[in-house]
Formats: structure tokens, sequence, C-alpha cells
């Protein structure tokens, strides 16, 4: 357990360096640039993913069994915010707050699972034009959710029996819906560019 927080966060600082690389350059650093996911690669960890003959199948189906209960959990949501769905005649505090705990155990069983599966193909995945998407819809997904933890979810209480919630909220609802299926399209890219 140790060994895997370990290389989570070191996988973290890899893609946070390169990232910083390619923002300067321009151009993605090469494999001798960055040994760190070479590093990745031959931990035991990333050995045994990659060298397993069932290992990295099950981790994936673990993984896109997250993304399902997270967008899942947001979809469901996001139409209650939008006043869809069987779900519009809650409140939607109420619907938030049964569904957060499911978000949060669905990103971080992503997390775990992404990052096993990135540590067995450490260059591969950096090296992907669909992962780095993947990665930047991933942060505006965040984003979304911290922007609108921070606005409309806010005053909640005052609009959540409305017929229709603030513009924001809705907003926030469409934008989160959209990201979800481009990510689910760029996660199925890793394996193809």
């Amino acid at each position: 357990m140790r060994l895997l927080v370990r290389a989570m966060l070191l996988s973290a600082a890899a893609l946070a360096l390169c990232g910083a690389t390619f923002a300067q350059t321009g151009n993605p650093p090469l494999p001798g640039e960055t040994p760190v996911f070479k590093w990745l690669e031959s931990t035991s960890v990333g050995t045994h993913v990659r060298e397993s003959d069932w290992l990295f199948p099950v981790i994936e189906a673990v993984h896109v069994l997250g993304i399902v209960f997270l967008a899942g959990a947001g979809t469901l949501l996001a139409m209650r915010l939008l006043n869809r769905g069987f779900l519009r005649h809650k409140p939607a505090s109420e619907v938030a707050a049964r569904l957060q705990p499911v978000m949060w155990w669905s990103f971080a069983l992503m997390v775990t699972t992404g990052t096993l599966m990135f540590i067995s193909e450490a260059w591969q995945c950096y090296t992907s034009m669909a992962f780095r998407i993947k990665l930047g819809l991933l942060l505006s997904v965040g984003l979304n959710a911290l922007i609108f933890q921070l606005g409309a979810y806010r005053t909640i209480k005052t609009w959540e029996k409305d017929p229709v919630a603030p513009a924001s909220a809705r907003a926030a609802a469409w934008v989160s819906m959209l990201l979800w299926v481009c990510i689910v399209f760029a996660g199925r890219g890793i394996a193809y560019w």
C-alpha cells in the first residue's frame, strides 16, 4: 500500500514536471529525459500489473465501473438541477447529499485503478494524446464541480424547490454531462492513440 501511495505521488509529480517541459518547449520530453516513467514501469507494482495475464483487464474493468458510478451519480444530480428525471420532485440538497458519498468513493476507485494502469504503462500513457486530453477533461470536470460547490450550491436551500434552478446551476449540470461523455471517449482513445 505504501508503494502504491508513493507511486501515485510520483506519478502526479512526473506528469506535472513533464507538463511543464511540454508547456515550455511545445514538445513532449524524450524517453531519456524522463527516467521517472521508466522507473514507475519497473517497480514491482508496474511490472506485476503489466506482465499478469489477468490483472490489467480486472483493474481496467474496475476503473470503468468507477467511471460508470461517478458519471452516473453526476448525471442524476445534473438531471435534478435541470428539473428532469425521476428525482425532480426531491429537494436538490437531499439528492446531492445522497449522491456525494457515491461520487467520492467512485472518484477514489478511479484514481487508484487509473494510477495502477498508468504505472504499468507510464511512458505509453504520457505520450498518448488521448491520455493528455482525458487528464485535461478530468481537471475541467473537477473545476466545474468546484465552481458549482463555491457558487450555486452555497445557496441551494433558497432555490432547491423552485421549478427552475439558477442559470449557474443549470450550466454546471450541462457542462458536467458533456465533460463526462468526452472523458469516456478520451479514455477509450488511450488504447488507440
